[in-house]
């Protein structure tokens, strides 16, 4: 399961990305298996929603598309290409990840926004975060503003705060790939429909998956 890089490892070059996963096996442990010949395919465009009990898989496939491990069985491959044949830099820029727990750096909010597109003004950060539905608590809530810090690992945001600023930030990077994973699942009712307006109008034309056991998410999938 651990990732070997190729010499002769592909850089992405189309824009649409079609993922599909051939009978794919993974394991943890030796003979542990936790996803057993999975068949999938995601297509561009399209908003998927993967729903299944605690320990049935779900983040273990977010790892696989993302490739912090390879199939211990089958491929997983993007537009037709394997994913090992493609270089891991290439894949990974395309992809935003919002996690249930988004990682924040003890920086200010502004930076925070911009991690992962160094080169971002100020004005994009200031329209992502008003596509994430951020920039009120951003100006009307908090003390400094965007020049707040959030403190180490978010702890002086909100829980509801803290996703989206981790929403501006995956906005901000326009990613052709768009994952959700449990990205709603402990924050306050205002949050999470705040998130959904703006999900609504970003996914639209974006391939999205969302890992979720909220219903009022679900409603955002054109496929579960």
């Amino acid at each position: 399961s651990t990732i070997t890089n190729k010499k002769t490892a592909i850089t992405i070059e189309e824009p649409s990305h079609q993922f599909e996963l051939k009978n794919v096996s993974f394991a943890y442990h030796q003979s542990d298996f936790v996803l057993t010949k999975v068949n999938l395919q995601i297509k561009a465009g399209e908003t998927l929603a993967i729903v299944g009990p605690n320990g049935c898989g779900k983040s273990t496939l977010i790892n696989l598309l993302l490739r912090f491990y390879d199939p211990t069985e089958g491929s997983v491959a993007l537009n037709g290409i394997d994913l090992r044949e493609l270089r891991v830099r290439s894949l990974r820029q395309r992809i935003s990840l919002v996690n249930q727990q988004p990682h924040l750096f003890d920086d200010t909010v502004i930076n925070n926004i911009r991690y992962g597109t160094p080169t971002a003004t100020d004005a994009e950060v200031v329209d992502a975060a008003q596509r994430a539905h951020a920039h009120d608590f951003i100006v009307h809530d908090l003390t400094d503003g965007y020049e707040s810090s959030v403190g180490q690992r978010g702890s002086c945001l909100s829980g509801g705060q803290r996703q989206r600023i981790a929403l501006a930030r995956a906005i901000l990077r326009n990613p052709d790939l768009l994952i959700l994973d449990e990205a709603t699942s402990q924050i306050d009712i205002e949050s999470e429909q705040s998130i959904h307006l703006a999900l609504e109008s970003f996914v639209q034309d974006r391939t999205a998956i969302m890992v979720t056991h909220r219903l009022s998410t679900l409603r955002l999938a054109s496929r579960i």
